[in-house]
């Protein structure tokens, strides 16, 4: 080790005071000295001496495509990481701010639920209106169909009309009923982490 560095020393020295001085590795693992570096060697990383052999300045090997995405999409990954983390403390707070306890949780989860049980039930009704005369209309509709006879426009585009009309209120508690549930699950999420907060708080977290 004593031979390497005072090797390493003679040959900083046998350069001008002006010069600079540069440690490469070449690809069998061999390290080498100059005061330049060989274009092959440019972007495999280097470190730039001083004088009495101290680093000044120390270049990392340029990335491959490969490791550069590599890098990149880490970085990424990171970030987003980063993201979900403040999202989910911004939530907490909020959690802990808005609620007391969990019967609260409840309580305002049955709000919401009631006023999508309203709505369905109103749609409901307007259903039941537009069936009777979508009922009748099939009906009037049948009667040309089973004489044999063309049904006029008017009554197929009146048939058409409350076909369509029935279609969407029907959709509409479709949608509804999948926003409770959603609702449901979100609120029982919210009660879930409630808990865990408070268990946290209290030093009772499993």
């Amino acid at each position: 080790m004593r031979y390497i560095v005072s090797l390493l020393m003679l040959t900083l020295l046998s350069f001008p005071a002006a010069a600079k001085m540069y440690k490469w590795v070449d690809e069998n693992g061999k390290t080498h000295f100059g005061d330049t570096i060989p274009p092959q060697y440019a972007n495999q990383g280097n470190v730039e001496l001083s004088k009495e052999g101290l680093v000044i300045k120390k270049t990392d090997a340029a990335l491959t495509p490969e490791q550069r995405k590599a890098r990149e999409d880490e970085q990424a990954r990171k970030k987003e990481e980063e993201r979900k983390k403040e999202e989910q403390q911004r939530r907490d707070r909020a959690l802990l701010n808005t609620y007391t306890t969990e019967k609260e949780i409840d309580l305002v989860r049955d709000r919401n639920l009631q006023q999508g049980t309203l709505q369905i039930q109103g749609t409901e009704l307007r259903i039941k209106q537009v069936q009777p005369r979508l009922d009748e209309s099939r009906k009037k509709a049948g009667t040309f169909t089973a004489r044999n006879k063309p049904v006029p426009a008017y009554l197929q585009q009146e048939v058409q009309e409350t076909e369509k009309e029935m279609q969407h209120l029907q959709e509409m508690v479709k949608q509804r009923r999948q926003e409770m549930e959603a609702i449901r699950a979100r609120f029982e999420d919210d009660k879930k982490r409630f808990r865990e907060l408070h268990q946290i708080e209290n030093g009772t977290m499993k």
